[in-house]
């Protein structure tokens, strides 16, 4: 096993070397803010591992981080506070929604609370009595129970209330305001989608909002059963090109009904991905295990490429600019190419603005 090792890198450090002969090494001279001018940014290198898998993906938020906010009752949206892509704190208003039903239940809690009230003052007169020896002990009790009673009963209409998620603090009591609410944000994250205009009737039960929480991503990944059964809990994945990367959290012992298995990874470096975005994403089983750690190249953007005297090269970043870096394609697709040359973990290469580098260089000659 050894001496394959050996041989793959000394045919990476030939191919290398060749390419370096048949290409003569050039500088493009660019400080920061010639770059920042020419719209170049960077991304690192990473190391293309021989038992990397491909799989389908899409950007998801963790359990709980995601919420959908929904008619309490049959009603309208009276008026819209936020629009998609705002950023509300969890409390914030969402929008008024009027509803017959909500100012019922208004009123059934007013009518409980006066119950309530009512029942307390008979309770404390039937124990005046009592105590006088006025009265038995048998109707002190009967007015006992229906307190209790009727506390329960403003206790399940508050509840009601709270459950529909509506506040009514601060809005005008006048008959017109009387069954609007203020639906407001149950988290802190951003209005991912909104479903209903003002003053269209829905039903109870209707999605109006949906919000997540977008500060921690994940991938939810699909692939074939045979592929999953290789990966274990804390295998990398690389998304490269959003510069992303993320940690297998979660395996599915089971499949969907398109015969498909689930794997679950929490992003660590986010990178560019966007939330409900579906990409291509590659899974190294193993990753840390010192059998998988040799490099049979290293993986870029196919972006990243271009083509000086006929050979492709990379831009490397360095002190005075970018070195231009003659390397072999091993495999390539139009998101990621595995090539190499004498390129390290630390290397940096340009990622936008290629084309500009290629214009400098071919000036220069």
């Amino acid at each position: 096993m050894m001496w394959r090792i050996l041989l793959l890198n000394l045919t990476m450090w030939l191919a290398a070397l060749n390419a370096l002969a048949q290409t003569s090494e050039r500088t493009v001279v660019i400080d920061s803010r010639q770059r920042a001018a020419l719209g170049v940014s960077l991304t690192a290198v990473r190391i293309a591992q021989a038992q990397a898998l491909q799989a389908s993906a899409s950007v998801s938020v963790p359990a709980g981080k995601e919420v959908a906010v929904t008619a309490p009752y049959p009603g309208q949206m009276a008026r819209l506070l936020v629009g998609i892509g705002d950023a509300v704190k969890a409390g914030a208003p969402l929008g008024e929604f009027t509803s017959p039903g909500a100012g019922d239940a208004r009123r059934l809690r007013q009518e409980a609370t006066i119950d309530a009230r009512l029942a307390q003052t008979t309770l404390e007169r039937e124990q005046a009595l009592f105590d006088e020896g006025l009265i038995p002990q048998a109707r002190v009790q009967a007015a006992r129970a229906k307190v209790d009673i009727s506390q329960a009963a403003v206790r399940a209409r508050d509840a009601e209330l709270i459950a529909s998620g509506m506040q009514f603090e601060g809005l005008e009591q006048a008959k017109t305001r009387y069954a609007t609410g203020v639906l407001r944000a149950p988290l802190t994250g951003v209005v991912l989608e909104m479903f209903t205009p003002v003053g269209q009737r829905v039903e109870a039960g209707t999605v109006l909002f949906r919000l997540a929480d977008a500060g921690q991503l994940q991938l939810d990944i699909q692939l074939a059963p045979e592929k999953a059964a290789l990966l274990k809990v804390g295998d990398a994945v690389s998304i490269l090109k959003r510069q992303a990367t993320a940690k297998v959290t979660g395996i599915s012992q089971a499949v969907d009904v398109n015969q498909l298995a689930r794997v679950r990874a929490l992003v660590q470096t986010r990178g560019t991905l966007q939330l409900g975005e579906l990409l291509t994403v590659q899974i190294h089983p193993g990753l840390r295990s010192s059998a998988l750690s040799t490099a049979a190249g290293w993986q870029v953007p196919t972006r990243c490429l271009s083509q000086w005297q006929g050979k492709p090269v990379l831009f490397v970043a360095t002190a005075e600019g970018f070195a231009v870096q003659p390397v072999e394609i091993v495999g390539s697709n139009d998101d990621i190419s595995v090539v190499t040359g004498p390129l390290t973990e630390a290397s940096k290469v340009a990622f936008s603005g290629v084309a500009s580098l290629r214009a400098l260089l071919q000036t220069e000659r």
